[in-house]
């Protein structure tokens, strides 16, 4: 068997433990990190939840404690991809040869613990971050924070990116709901800081502690490779969160802080995982102040989104959308979308990889409306297969 088809068979390890679904308890995630040897005791943990913006924020954060001399580790999700992005040592992806190497120790005990595939792969951060040794493991919440599995951890310091309203099915259906699910990953004892504004920001303030630090954007930030005000926000909250652990890195180390479908151009095409109206809010700001010229967009979008408030915010932006299907399981169909596209113009084309290859060449195309989408996007630019190992899975 080929190194890539032991990964391969590895990943469909992986995948396979998305039919016992969702667990929201920290049963499962402390006894596997228990039976791990424990390995979160290690290292210490910093925990970065939110609605929008913890990727990126974990991304800046990850630059300015390595800026600082510190040996990181990285967890975040999902990926877009590749699975080994969700794990990286010092910036960088663990390798395939990795994944083949450690990750059966892992499944050996999700599998029969009838652990989440979100579990068993976080189960696989915290082994690799006690393999190679590092100086702090930086963990963005998967989903909510309370009965999240990176809650398990005893965080040195915590952040909120943002309050808004997302995955309200699970976490509830109003920003209070939802600020009191997220601020537990907040410590009564270790520093918590929120770059969240609004009514997100108050409704956060009436649920976490006392010391809750409201981070306000720097004006010392460089040209970021990240675009908008939101990044500003989010590189703010990074640099302060460092500062909160007693590191003061130069806030123009993040001018070499890259995120991969957040912002990002690649030949004419923009790539931006915005997938909830807060984030397409966000997104819509800085297009008006980018002055990118007139815009094509291609949309696609996954089932339990407001594809209705999604579409009213982006046909505002072009008259020229084409609406896919996104390779992925839990989609929403292009043509169930077209009746909310009440005053554009949009075409409805099922495959994306048709859309990319009939895309007008007399101006940038935006790809958004979800990561996974964003992520079928890239792999088709970048000349790279989609699915990995050509296993399509709902594991977020």
């Amino acid at each position: 068997m080929t190194s890539h088809s032991k990964y391969c068979e590895i990943l469909g390890r992986f995948y396979g433990l998305v039919r016992f679904g969702e667990k929201l308890s920290l049963d499962g995630p402390r006894a596997l990190n228990r039976d791990l040897g424990d390995p979160l005791s290690r290292y210490p943990s910093v925990l970065v939840g939110g609605t929008n913006g913890k990727g990126s924020t974990c991304a800046f954060l990850e630059t300015a404690l390595r800026a600082s001399g510190l040996r990181t580790g990285l967890f975040t999700s999902p990926h877009l991809v590749s699975f080994t992005e969700r794990i990286r040592i010092n910036g960088d992806p663990v390798t395939m040869d990795w994944v083949c190497a450690n990750a059966p120790d892992v499944l050996d005990l999700a599998e029969p613990a009838s652990a989440s595939f979100f579990e068993a792969a976080w189960g696989l951060a915290a082994k690799a971050f006690r393999e190679f040794e590092v100086d702090i493991a930086i963990w963005e919440v998967g989903l909510g924070g309370r009965l999240d599995a990176t809650n398990v951890a005893e965080p040195v310091a915590a952040a909120i990116t943002s309050i808004g309203l997302d995955h309200t099915h699970v976490l509830g259906e109003t920003l209070s709901e939802i600020a009191s699910e997220k601020s537990a990953i907040f410590r009564s004892a270790t520093p918590a800081l929120t770059g969240a504004t609004g009514l997100g920001l108050s409704a956060l303030q009436a649920v976490a502690p006392p010391h809750l630090q409201h981070v306000l954007c720097r004006d010392d930030l460089p040209d970021l490779a990240l675009p908008g005000a939101h990044n500003k926000r989010n590189a703010s909250l990074a640099l302060a969160m460092s500062e909160s652990l007693g590191y003061h890195p130069p806030a123009s180390c993040l001018s070499e802080t890259r995120w991969p479908g957040r912002g990002e151009r690649i030949d004419d095409v923009l790539l931006d995982c915005a997938h909830n109206p807060h984030a397409l809010i966000a997104l819509g700001e800085w297009l008006h102040d980018s002055n990118l010229g007139p815009l094509h967009i291609i949309f696609g979008a996954m089932e339990g989104k407001d594809v209705s408030e999604m579409a009213s915010i982006i046909q505002g932006w072009s008259t020229s959308i084409v609406l896919v299907t996104p390779e992925y399981p839990r989609r929403v169909e292009a043509e169930s979308l077209r009746p909310l596209f009440d005053d554009a113009e949009a075409q409805v084309i099922n495959h994306l990889s048709e859309a990319l290859d009939q895309r007008p060449k007399d101006r940038i195309t935006l790809v958004c409306g979800s990561g996974f989408l964003v992520g079928e996007a890239r792999a088709a630019l970048m000349g790279v297969k989609f699915p990995e190992c050509g296993l399509s899975t709902l594991a977020r």
